[in-house]
């Protein structure tokens, strides 16, 4: 008899921590889902100013559930969502408002949004690297800051379709450029 009550008891008791993790991650994965919110009305906007919105959406959906997910891991991933997100509104930015900018001459029109996209992903690399540095961070903060700005970004630069991406991916590796080379003359 004294066995089955403590079976019971532990089995209680097991119930109990169960249920207290349960809340315990709910109460953290409500605080990411707060946390990640700001990014809602970023990827409406871009939304409404997107000549490509399914791409943009896509983009924007996964710039959205990186954030919540990094959030609510916490630790360097959490503390690289808002310098990513800052620094992938900067080539969003740039690439919706060329995107409203076209210049026709006798040979044809031209756009300046891959030209945007490849400056703005070259401003988003030194500004990523920049807080990396400063903050002393290594490469995990470097590589989970990276993607959520390159997935903000993304949501403007597919205004010429993925040619615009790639501008995008080559000037942000173009501007991590000097300071991975400045790390990696450090670390020798």
């Amino acid at each position: 008899m004294g066995s089955t009550e403590l079976s019971s008891e532990s089995v209680d008791l097991l119930r109990l921590e169960r249920q207290a993790r349960r809340r315990y991650e709910l109460g953290r994965l409500r605080r990411a889902a707060l946390g990640a919110a700001p990014l809602l009305p970023l990827v409406l906007g871009a939304l409404y100013h997107s000549g490509r919105p399914t791409s943009t959406l896509c983009f924007g959906l996964g710039a959205l559930a990186l954030a919540l997910a990094m959030l609510w891991y916490g630790r360097t991933a959490q503390r690289a969502v808002l310098p990513g997100v800052a620094a992938g509104f900067v080539p969003l930015v740039l690439s919706l408002c060329a995107n409203q900018i076209h210049h026709c001459g006798m040979n044809g029109c031209s756009s300046f949004c891959a030209p945007a996209c490849t400056l703005g992903g070259s401003v988003a690399g030194l500004a990523v690297m920049k807080v990396a540095r400063q903050r002393g961070l290594g490469l995990r903060f470097l590589g989970a800051a990276s993607a959520v700005a390159l997935l903000t970004g993304a949501m403007g630069c597919t205004c010429v379709g993925y040619s615009g991406v790639m501008g995008l991916g080559v000037g942000y590796v173009l501007g991590l450029l000097p300071g991975w080379l400045r790390f990696r003359k450090s670390a020798a």
